[in-house]
């Protein structure tokens, strides 16, 4: 018997958003994946495929990297910062460099064309499963708000608002980021623990897309000339270094 078709652990059945320009790839994929018991949708290009993400909520995004306009990358740039899903690549045969640089920017797995249908089924099931598994913990985002050098944090209003009054914008990945670390100041958080809170995944050793989210969020935190918060604890990870302290205390004096 093999595994339970559409669930392969999840709770119900698994959603899954083809991001591919050709109409061939695109209905094989679209009947295959429906067949296995899978929600399906597809999406032509970058437009269309925010149009689903932001509408429904989405486990896998199968990302062809050769697309009119936006291409692979830079969609997959743009799902790391503001989802939290998986991604398989499609590349050819010959894109070794395309398959790196896709992983060290957020891709969870890859397929090289021409693929086996029953290949990408199983790398599907794989990483359903580790997404499963790594189901983050709930991130502190409800509680009171916090003043920490300069900054005003507010989980529940889900701002950061200056010392002169000014908010700054963050991606949803900069927040929940930068309410993990609030959360446990002066600890070291493992890259592992970081992508599992932050993005509902491990970390794998070519994965840099915490590393670039934390110095998204330093340029942020750092940009009125504020010290060094997000310090990088060589071979461990990373610990937030400042001070925190509840909004509604009194200002140390000096």
């Amino acid at each position: 018997m093999g595994h339970p078709r559409g669930h392969q652990g999840m709770s119900e059945t698994a959603h899954i958003l083809i991001v591919e320009d050709d109409r061939f790839v695109q209905k094989t994929l679209d009947a295959y994946l429906k067949g296995e018991g899978y929600k399906v949708s597809v999406a032509g290009d970058g437009q269309a495929m925010r149009r689903v993400v932001d509408r429904d909520k989405v486990d896998i995004v199968i990302m062809d990297l050769r697309l009119p306009g936006e291409d692979g990358f830079q969609l997959t740039r743009y799902l790391r910062e503001n989802h939290s899903v998986g991604i398989i690549m499609l590349t050819s045969k010959n894109e070794s460099v395309d398959r790196v640089v896709g992983l060290e920017i957020g891709a969870d797995d890859y397929v090289t064309k021409p693929f086996d249908e029953r290949e990408l089924l199983a790398r599907i099931r794989s990483l359903l499963r580790r997404m499963e598994g790594h189901r983050p913990e709930a991130a502190p985002v409800a509680g009171q708000a916090v003043t920490f050098a300069g900054w005003r944090f507010d989980p529940t209003l889900r701002t950061l608002v200056a010392d002169d009054g000014k908010p700054v914008d963050l991606t949803s990945s900069e927040f929940n980021l930068l309410a993990v670390l609030l959360a446990a100041p002066g600890k070291v958080l493992s890259r592992d623990h970081l992508m599992n809170a932050v993005y509902k995944r491990s970390w794998q050793p070519m994965d840099r897309s915490i590393d670039v989210l934390v110095t998204r969020l330093r340029r942020k935190l750092e940009s009125r000339g504020q010290p060094e918060m997000i310090k990088t604890v060589r071979g461990s990870g990373y610990t937030f270094s400042v001070k925190i302290e509840p909004a509604n205390a009194a200002p140390d004096a000096g």
